[in-house]
């Protein structure tokens, strides 16, 4: 049943997350990022071409929530795989604008979706009913077969 319940968190998380590059954030001046302890030096490093101006400060799931939400950051990099739970409900309870999951070095999503309300429609709907259809679809014309 755990296994299962973590599946479908994936999926959904994995369904309102897109990659994100050094460029996402020339525009926007990002001040305070906030690194999970959990994030290992590749990982961190990353963090740094991603924001190269910005001050970096490490938190971990010892730290109260308000603490973290006082230091007002702009991003925080919620580590998925070394940290804690607790830590990532605090990265995700933040109250940062960016919140960023880093997976692995090579890959950095934000969580949410930038492009506004239509994109995120016909991401629902890609996701959730014409996936869905091409899969009994394909599951039909191989049972045909």
């Amino acid at each position: 049943m755990r296994g299962l319940v973590r599946y479908a968190a994936g999926y959904v998380v994995d369904f309102f997350r897109e990659r994100v590059t050094a460029g996402d954030f020339r525009e926007e001046r990002v001040g305070r990022v906030l690194v999970g302890a959990g994030l290992d030096a590749k990982s961190r490093a990353t963090v740094y071409r991603l924001f190269p101006e910005a001050e970096l400060r490490l938190f971990h799931g010892r730290i109260g929530l308000w603490r973290v939400r006082r230091a007002r950051p702009d991003a925080v990099c919620i580590p998925m795989a070394g940290g804690g739970l607790r830590e990532r409900a605090i990265g995700l309870l933040s109250g940062a604008k960016h919140k960023l999951l880093v997976p692995s070095p090579d890959y950095v999503y934000r969580l949410g979706m930038r492009r506004g309300s239509a994109a995120l429609l016909w991401a629902a709907i890609d996701r959730f009913l014409l996936a869905p259809l091409a899969l009994i679809w394909l599951g039909a014309a191989a049972v045909g077969m």
